[in-house]
C-alpha cells in the first residue's frame, strides 16, 4: 500500500469514569430492566432548512423503538420526559484536563448542541455534544511515519444499547444513554495502517493514564475515516479491537480500488444511468424446487426482477474477501427495504434454481440471454424499495465510491450502515445556557496533569518491577489497579505478576476471570499482602472469585490450608532424607530439583521464599 494512496483519520469515543452527563444517575451497566416505553421518532429540520441524509433514511423506515429501563440508573431525562440538568461538572474538567494533556485549546465558552440522531439510540431523537477544545500547532502525536494533528475534542452523551433490531422496531437499552464521553479527533495525516495502529495505541495509553476514564470492552470505540486517491470518505464505526485495524485500513483500501476497477469497466462498457423500472417475476418460480424459493412463496411472498444490462460479471466480482459487488447491493436492500437479501444473475443458477427458470426469469423481464439481474422475494412495498436502493447504489457505481457510514464486520471486512451523515444534522440546545470557562479552573488544572507513558515506566521500574513488565503494564487496562494496590504497600512486583501472567493464564484456560470485579481483585490481593497468604494460592483464590464466592469465604479457605513452620519443616527434612543420595551427588546444586518437589506438596499451604529458605538450612545440614 503506497503511504501516498490512503489517507486516514481516528475519532475515539471514550466513556469518562463518572455519573451521567445531564443527570445524576449512575453510570451502571447491566441492571436488569424494570419497565418499557415506546417511541416514534421525527425528522426535523436544521436552522436553515435542510434535512440530514441519515435521518431521512431513518425516517422512511419508520420503525417502532422500545427501550428497556432501569429506576435505578435511569430517569426522566433519559425517558424524554424531563429537561436536562445541567451539565456533570466533573466530566468537564476531565474533558478539559484531557485536552491539556494534548496541548489543545479550550473554548472561552462551551455550548452544547443537538446532533440529529433518528437511529433509534436516543429516545429524544438527537445527541447532546459540546465542542471542548480544537487542535493547535502544539497539538500532534508523534510517530515514526510523521505526525498526526488533533483537530477537535467534544464532550458528548453516549447513545442506548441496541438489543435487537429488525425492519419495523428495534429494541435499545437506557442504561447506557447519557453516560458521559469524550469524541477525540484527528485530521487525516495517517497514511498507513501501522501508522494507524500505533496513533491508536499513543491515544488509548494517554487516555488510561488519566485514571478518569471507563475501562472494558465497550468503554472505547474508535471509528475510522479511511479515503484512497480516485475514491471516497468512509466513515468506518465502532472499532474495538486494535489487532483489527490493519485489516480494516487494507480492506477498505483494497475495497475502493475495485469500486474504481467496476466503475472504469462500466464507463468501458458506455452503461448509462438506469431509469428506475422491475418486473414481477413470480411466475417464472412457480414450479421451482429450490427451497429458498419454496419458503418465500410460502410466505405470499412475490418476486420481483430489476434489470441491470451491462453489468455481466461485475455483481460477482469480489471486492474485499468474501464480499462481492452483489454483497454491497444486499446491504443496500437490507438496510432500506428491509429484505433478508438478493438474488443476482451473477451467482444463477444456485441455491436450487436452475438454468431453464433462470431463462424463464429472463423472458419475463424481457431480457437479453446474458443480460444482468437482480431478483428480491418480497412484498411489493418493501420490494420497491430494496429495488430502488439497488439502482442508486448501481447508479452511484458509474460515478466511482460512494461517501458511506460503514459498520465493522468480525472479519476486518465493512458493511453499509447509513449514507454519510452531513452539517444539516447540528442545531442548538434550547435547553441549557453557554458555559463560560474560567481561565483560573484551567490553570489549576494543568497542575493535576497525568505523566507522561515516559515518566510512568520510570515510575514502575523504580518499584522493581522488571522493564518487560513495567511495558506491558503501561498498555494494560488494569495500570490504575496496579497504582490502588501498589499504595497500600503491597509488593508491586506481585501485583503486576498477577495482573499480566496469572489472570490471564486463568482466562486463557477457560476461567471467567472477567467476571471478578476490580473491587474483589483488590480485596483479595490486599488480604494475601496483609494476611502474608502465599503467593503461590492466588491462581487458586481466583478460581474461586470467578466462580461467585466472596471474597472472605476465599481467604478463609486458603488460610485453613496454610501450616506452620514446623510441618513445612517436617514435609522438607523427608524429602532431604529421600534424596539424600542426590545432595551428596549435587551439593548445593540440589536445591533447584529439591524445591520443585517441595513445592509440589506445600504448593498453596506456605510462602514459597520459606520454603527455600528451610530447604537451603536442611540440604546444608546433610553437606556437614
Amino acid at each position: 500500500m503506497s503511504t501516498k494512496e490512503v489517507t486516514i483519520g481516528f475519532e475515539w469515543h471514550q466513556r469518562l469514569k463518572t455519573h451521567k452527563l445531564f443527570c445524576d444517575c449512575p453510570s451502571i451497566l447491566g441492571l436488569k430492566p424494570e419497565s418499557r416505553i415506546m417511541r416514534h421518532m421525527r425528522l426535523s429540520y436544521s436552522e436553515l432548512g435542510e434535512q440530514d441524509p441519515a435521518a431521512v433514511l431513518e425516517a422512511k423506515r419508520a420503525r417502532k423503538f422500545y427501550y428497556d429501563f432501569s429506576s435505578i440508573n435511569s430517569c426522566l431525562v433519559e425517558l424524554d420526559e424531563a429537561p436536562p440538568h445541567e451539565i456533570n461538572e466533573e466530566a468537564l474538567r476531565i474533558a478539559f484536563k484531557i485536552a491539556l494533556m494534548f496541548r489543545m485549546q479550550i473554548l472561552d465558552e462551551i455550548r452544547v448542541m443537538r446532533k440529529v440522531v433518528l437511529d433509534g439510540s436516543n429516545t429524544t431523537g438527537f445527541q447532546r455534544t459540546a465542542l471542548v477544545a480544537i487542535g493547535t500547532k502544539e497539538s500532534f502525536l508523534e510517530t515514526n511515519e510523521g505526525n498526526v494533528r488533533l483537530k477537535t475534542l467534544c464532550l458528548e452523551e453516549e447513545s442506548a444499547f441496541i438489543e435487537e433490531t429488525e425492519r419495523e422496531e428495534a429494541i435499545y437499552r437506557l442504561d447506557r444513554l447519557g453516560i458521559p464521553l469524550i469524541e477525540l479527533a484527528t485530521e487525516p495525516d495517517i497514511h498507513s495502517a501501522k501508522q494507524a495502529v500505533e496513533v491508536a495505541e499513543k491515544v488509548g495509553l494517554m487516555l488510561r493514564l488519566t485514571g478518569d476514564v471507563q475501562r472494558g470492552l465497550g468503554s472505547i470505540r474508535q471509528d475510522l475515516n479511511i479515503s484512497i486517491v480516485g475514491g471516497s470518505r468512509q466513515e468506518i464505526k465502532g472499532v474495538q479491537e486494535l489487532e483489527l485495524i490493519p485489516d480494516i485500513i487494507n480492506y477498505e483500501v483494497e475495497r475502493q480500488r475495485n469500486l474504481i476497477k467496476i466503475k472504469e469497466e462500466l464507463n468501458s462498457r458506455k452503461v448509462k444511468k438506469f431509469e428506475f423500472k422491475y418486473f414481477d417475476v413470480t411466475n417464472a418460480f412457480k414450479s421451482s424446487n429450490s427451497k429458498l424459493v419454496r419458503e418465500a412463496l410460502s410466505r405470499g411472498e412475490k418476486a420481483y426482477l430489476l434489470p441491470l444490462p451491462g453489468l455481466e460479471g461485475l455483481l460477482g466480482m469480489q471486492i474485499q474477501p468474501k464480499r462481492r459487488f452483489g454483497t454491497e447491493l444486499a446491504d443496500y436492500a437490507r438496510v432500506w427495504g428491509g429484505v433478508k437479501g438478493i438474488l443476482h444473475s451473477d451467482e444463477l443458477p444456485g441455491y436450487g434454481i436452475t438454468a431453464e427458470e433462470v431463462a424463464l426469469i429472463r423472458n419475463e423481464g424481457n431480457l437479453d440471454k446474458d443480460s444482468a439481474f437482480v431478483v428480491v422475494f418480497s412484498d411489493a412495498r418493501k420490494a420497491e424499495l430494496a429495488l430502488k436502493a439497488v439502482l442508486n447504489r448501481v447508479n452511484a457505481a458509474l460515478e466511482g465510491v460512494p461517501s458511506e457510514t460503514r459498520k465493522v464486520n468480525p472479519d476486518g471486512t465493512t458493511s453499509y450502515l447509513r449514507p454519510l451523515p452531513g452539517a444539516a444534522r447540528m442545531y442548538p440546545e434550547t435547553d441549557l445556557l453557554p458555559i463560560v470557562v474560567r481561565k483560573s479552573s484551567l490553570e489549576e488544572l494543568r497542575t493535576q496533569l497525568p505523566p507522561t507513558p515516559e515518566e510512568v515506566m520510570k515510575q514502575i521500574v523504580g518499584y522493581g518491577v522488571s522493564e518487560q513488565m513495567a511495558k506491558q503494564l503501561i498498555r494494560s487496562p488494569d495500570l490504575q489497579t496496579f497504582y490502588k494496590l501498589v499504595k497500600e504497600n503491597v509488593d508491586p512486583v506481585f501485583v503486576s505478576s498477577v495482573l499480566l501472567n496469572t489472570i490471564p493464564s486463568l482466562r486463557r484456560s477457560g476461567v471467567r476471570t472477567d467476571e471478578i470485579s476490580e473491587n474483589d481483585l483488590c480485596s483479595l490481593i490486599l488480604a494475601f499482602s496483609r494476611e502474608k497468604l502465599p503467593k503461590e494460592a492466588i491462581e487458586e483464590a481466583l478460581v474461586l472469585l470467578s466462580g461467585g464466592e466472596e471474597v472472605n469465604s476465599v481467604v478463609s479457605k486458603i488460610k485453613n490450608k496454610v501450616v506452620g513452620e514446623e510441618e513445612v519443616r517436617k514435609t522438607i527434612q523427608q524429602i532431604v532424607l529421600e534424596k539424600k543420595e542426590l545432595i551428596n551427588q549435587r551439593g548445593k546444586d540440589a536445591i533447584k530439583p529439591l524445591m520443585g518437589l517441595a513445592m509440589e506438596r506445600l504448593r498453596g499451604k506456605v510462602q514459597g521464599s520459606l520454603v527455600y529458605e528451610l530447604l537451603k538450612e536442611e540440604i546444608e545440614k546433610v553437606m556437614k
